[in-house]
């Protein structure tokens, strides 16, 4: 099975978080954004090589972003379940 740790996905829920926060004000600040793009493709190379592969967890996990209904992150690790992924506390 595929592993992917519980501590990568929360980075990229973080950094994306970050991204929309920047990305939604009157003037978004690139030199702040693009590094953190850069490290969710660092940490999305680091689970896989396959683009596809990446692609689809990135979707799987920025789709929950805005769950109000669950504020923990059960539904993101279902999703990468369901992908083939085996969730694994720690790192």
């Amino acid at each position: 099975m595929k592993e992917i740790y519980m501590s990568q996905i929360k980075k990229i829920f973080e950094m994306y978080m970050d991204i929309f926060e920047q990305e939604d004000s009157d003037y978004p600040d690139y030199r702040v954004i693009r590094p953190k793009e850069r490290a969710i493709d660092r940490t999305l190379d680091k689970i896989t090589d396959n683009k596809e592969e990446q692609r689809k967890i990135y979707y799987a996990i920025i789709g929950h972003l805005f769950n109000i209904g669950d504020g923990t992150y059960r539904p993101i690790c279902d999703d990468l379940r369901a992908l083939g992924y085996t969730v694994v506390e720690g790192r």
